[in-house]
């Protein structure tokens, strides 16, 4: 609420105006759509002395018409273009020629032919590849969005762009001596834009610094997805076949994720692997891009709802079964031995289609890989990390391996990633362990509390109807449970198995079974010493008809008095969706 005094100098009768102003407004039967009616009263007028306090309600924080236009739909792409970069010595021609087929074949697999995919390849042997049109070059990329598109793609349809490249700030490699700036891109997109009408554009880059194209790329829908930030490097996954973000985030795409949800796959997948790299995401054209906290999710910092809502695909689509892996050991002890460290590892993969790989990668705690921030990705192993391929010598479904260490100090301690791959080439969610040497081989005393993190809703959302709560813990040990309260009331528990990866606990709140207002969600997390931690967020349910106040605001012009009446609609907060 606001107050406005205003000091007139005429007598007038003041209810008189407002009666003029709401047989104004009854006459419109659209009144309710509106957010605001100007209505101009001009009166002659000698001396008057009048004092007015008028009060208009606020507009609701989530709908207001400075926000632009986000749309909150899962549409069909018509077409796609696909880039694999090159740069002067052609480095890691076969990985970004790799990557870029890998995504050709999700597109293809989701109906889309292959006459509405234009693929550029590196310069080197482009024509030679199965699935490419021509070279990566500047102009060719020009012609594909500002020429090829617009015969493929309407004003009621949309475009998609894959780039995958080495790079620079605010620059990608496309051939020998020649880069694709942020600007050239972004001008043949509005060209695009202005000649066929859309206005749904998809952007995907990996490469380094790649989230600085985002400034440039911003616009109304359009979602704007980077491997990185502007000041990072990207790195490759541990076969060096394919960007590290992008192999998670295309993996799940092919899965049927959608781009938010896969977005969060690839932010994981990064992270698990060990590096400090922040993949960016824009779609509520800010121009900044987001990178969630660690334990934390889409939608976050005003990033995500459009992204969580839309889906990359054609029609009709075909979902590839997402590899699982479904058990991996809890933290693992064993004794140290000044010489020769070791340890066996067993896990259980399930894949409806057939499992080509899995390793158990050994990170030292505290490692990080070298980014050298030269434009160029680099790899993510190096001579600290042990790679072991695990066998499936006679149990269907369960994988095993042993892994030696030479020289470790007594209390040394591994975060283990367990990576799948199906026959797909397609990499499973990681899950990750870890283990640890020590005098005795077993678990000290637990001193440690368990984390837990409300992955959504978010604190101070406004939500209507039903509500996906969802949950996760863990422990450096092993976790017991957790409980959900609501208002200190418990909702929902859920116990947690003897192995990784612990399942989230999910409830769906129904709002309408309580009072409209404020209301605190509180996550408790006990491991098996009795050790708890909990977290909470407040939440106003809101299940009422919107509310339509109105208020009066006079300006006093030379000899005139100008009363404006203002309708405003309290809207609700739109529902999120999550899949």
């Amino acid at each position: 609420m606001f107050s406005r005094i205003i000091n007139v100098q005429t007598p007038i009768k003041l209810n008189r105006l407002i009666d003029i102003i709401n047989n104004l407004i009854n006459l419109n039967p659209l009144k309710k759509q509106i957010l605001a009616l100007p209505v101009l009263l001009i009166f002659a007028f000698s001396t008057l002395h009048l004092q007015v306090i008028t009060n208009i309600s606020a507009i609701s924080d989530t709908e207001s018409s400075e926000n632009p236009t986000i749309s909150s739909f899962s549409e069909t792409q018509s077409a796609w273009i696909v880039m694999a970069g090159d740069v002067k010595y052609h480095n890691d021609t076969e990985a970004m020629k790799y990557g870029c087929n890998k995504t050709y074949e999700i597109l293809r697999s989701f109906g889309l032919p292959a006459e509405k995919i234009f693929y550029m390849g590196p310069e080197v042997d482009a024509l030679t590849q199965p699935y490419v049109n021509t070279s990566s070059t500047k102009i060719n990329m020009q012609w594909a969005i500002e020429e090829w598109a617009p015969q493929h793609v309407n004003s009621t349809q949309s475009l998609g762009l894959y780039l995958l490249s080495h790079g620079d700030i605010n620059a990608l490699g496309v051939m020998v001596d020649d880069a694709l700036r942020d600007y050239h891109l972004n001008s043949y997109l509005n060209n695009f834009e202005a000649t066929t009408g859309c206005k749904r554009i998809i952007v995907v880059i990996e490469g380094c610094h790649s989230g600085s194209f985002i400034d440039t790329l911003s616009k109304d829908n359009r979602i704007i997805v980077t491997s990185t930030s502007t000041y990072q490097g990207a790195a490759f996954n541990t076969e060096r076949n394919w960007g590290a973000f992008s192999e998670a985030f295309w993996s799940s795409i092919a899965s049927c994720r959608s781009i938010g949800v896969s977005f969060d796959d690839g932010v994981d997948h990064i992270r698990a692997l060990g590096k400090n790299q922040s993949p960016k995401l824009d779609d509520n054209h800010d121009g900044y891009g987001t990178t969630p906290y660690p334990n934390d999710y889409l939608p976050t910092g005003g990033e995500g709802f459009d992204a969580l809502d839309t889906w990359i695909h054609a029609k009709p689509r075909i979902c590839l079964p997402k590899i699982e892996i479904m058990r991996v050991p809890l933290h693992i002890y064993e004794v140290y031995d000044p010489f020769t460290c070791s340890a066996i590892i067993e896990v259980e993969i399930e894949s409806s289609t057939d499992i080509s790989k899995v390793y158990a990668r050994f990170v030292p705690i505290g490692w990080e890989p070298y980014d050298p921030l030269d434009g160029f990705m680099y790899p993510i192993n190096d001579d600290e990390i042990q790679m072991v391929e695990l066998e499936n010598p006679l149990i269907d479904n369960v994988y095993m391996g042993d892994v030696t260490f030479d020289g470790l100090n007594l209390g040394d301690s591994f975060k283990i990633n367990i990576l799948a791959y199906d026959s797909y080439g397609y990499v499973a969610d990681i899950v990750s362990t870890y283990l640890s040497f020590n005098a005795l081989g077993a678990a000290p005393t637990d001193i440690v509390p368990p984390s837990v993190f409300i992955i959504r809703p978010d604190s101070d959302e406004v939500v209507e109807a039903s509500i996906d709560v969802t949950v996760k813990g863990d422990d450096n040990q092993r976790l017991e449970n957790i409980d959900l309260y609501l208002d200190g009331t418990l909702i929902e528990s859920i116990s947690m198995p003897d192995y990784y990866p612990y399942p989230e606990l999910s409830y769906i709140c129904d709002t309408t079974e309580y009072e409209d207002g404020i209301h605190n969600f509180t996550a408790v997390a006990i491991d098996h010493q009795g050790l708890t931690n909990q977290t909470s967020v407040l939440i106003t349910f809101r299940n009422t008809e919107p509310q339509t106040t109105q208020g009066y605001s006079i300006l006093i012009g030379s000899g005139a008095i100008m009363l404006f009446a203002i309708v405003v609609k309290v809207n609700k907060r739109k529902k999120r969706k999550y899949e």
